[in-house]
């Protein structure tokens, strides 16, 4: 059910009938008009639904009536056709899934059965735009990837005004990330990542290195660079106390010498550092960023110590235990 926010009056009158029917004709589903609709509860795997069409209408305006069955308007045309076929005798149910959903859905009934699947607007309850539609959804299912936080409704109807029962099953497949992996085949269901990552965020393979002499109070960096490092990429070196630190924004695949840190003196018990991270570019490989890499160099009197590996996190870049 939809909420409606424009400032039309309804006319609440008191109904007068002209006569009273011999018989009464038979209501339409409850459901039958677009501000009407029926909520769809998404707390399981499955949702299923029916209706019987036989006495469904269209609306040439979609918020005529309103929820409650009273006159309003300034709703568009109600859409009727699904690549080219025409269906009429709708019916419509909402839903606003919490995270990512992929869908599997389908129709039976003993008639053509349309579907269309749209996205629409909670502050004006207006349909924004088409998802999905399938005017043979008893024998085609649809496969829509619904977006966390947005609101959709289906529209069900009968194949050139055709009537009956009609049933909806859908096979629901949360995405709690919102990556495109589904939960139930993603290692990292909270960390957006890519599929061939198998639902991660890739790690930056990035080589390190180091040179240097040896002097009477730690040691004197002659080489400090960092191998295989993607554009794109920020590295931030930084040697300890009066020593200094150099940052890089990558601007091209290959090495990223750290020259400013050339020459300078680390002493004992500091550390040489590199952090190397990449954000979201939105599209390939690295749409969601990548787990960046954090290597140390202990420093002690004339030399180092073995070198310490740690990962950093995708979201935070704060220094973790590579999984």
């Amino acid at each position: 059910m939809r909420p409606v926010r424009h400032l039309f009056a309804a006319a609440l009158t008191a109904a007068v009938l002209a006569g009273t029917p011999a018989l009464a004709a038979a209501a339409p589903p409850d459901n039958d008009n677009y501000l009407a609709s029926t909520a769809v509860v998404l707390n399981s795997t499955t949702f299923t639904a029916s209706a019987d069409l036989t006495e469904a209408t269209t609306q040439p305006d979609l918020f005529n009536p309103n929820r409650d069955g009273q006159p309003l308007g300034g709703g568009d045309p109600e859409p009727l056709t699904c690549n080219g076929v025409s269906f009429g005798k709708t019916v419509w149910y909402d839903l606003a899934p919490p995270v990512g959903l992929g869908m599997q859905l389908r129709a039976a009934a003993a008639f053509p059965v349309a579907v269309a699947i749209y996205e629409w607007n909670p502050q004006t309850s207006k349909i924004t735009r088409t998802v999905e539609c399938n005017a043979n959804a008893t024998a085609d299912d649809l496969l829509p990837y619904l977006d966390a936080g947005k609101n959709y409704t289906i529209q069900v109807g009968g194949v050139a005004g055709a009537g009956g029962p009609v049933s909806l099953k859908a096979d629901l497949f949360p995405d709690t990330d919102s990556d495109g992996s589904y939960d139930a085949l993603d290692k990292c269901k909270t960390v957006p990542g890519i599929d061939r990552f198998g639902g991660c965020p890739p790690d930056l393979k990035v080589v390190p290195s180091i040179g240097f002499d040896s002097n009477g109070t730690g040691v004197t960096i002659r080489r400090l660079a960092v191998d295989r490092v993607p554009k794109g990429a920020k590295v931030v070196a930084k040697c300890g106390s009066g020593c200094g630190s150099q940052t890089v924004k990558v601007k091209r695949f290959g090495r990223v010498s750290l020259t400013k840190l050339v020459g300078k003196t680390a002493r004992a018990g500091a550390n040489v550092e590199i952090r190397v991270t990449l954000a979201k570019t939105g599209t390939s490989t690295y749409k969601f960023g990548a787990t960046g890499s954090y290597f140390a160099w202990p420093i002690k009197n004339g030399g180092i110590g073995a070198r310490v590996t740690k990962c950093l996190n995708v979201k935070t870049s704060k220094i973790e235990t590579c999984k």
